[in-house]
């Protein structure tokens, strides 16, 4: 994982990521933090300050982790 990067969501055991409470809030911080990049639950939102990536599944956030 990059240093400027948060992920947030729950993983289900079929490998769907699933949204978390105060996800608008959670961002928010994470960019007061200094993080720069994020990785969500697709239907997450935006965020500012934060470049917010969503994803439906596991394998897709790996997949965008590894650049493929």
């Amino acid at each position: 994982m990059p240093a400027d990067a948060v992920v947030l969501g729950e993983i289900a055991l079929s490998g769907e990521i699933r949204p978390v409470a105060h996800a608008g809030l959670r961002l928010k911080e994470a960019a007061m933090l200094g993080f720069e990049r994020g990785w969500a639950p697709a239907g997450t939102g935006k965020a500012d300050g934060i470049a917010l990536a969503d994803f439906g599944n596991l394998r897709s956030l790996v997949d965008q982790i590894l650049g493929r």
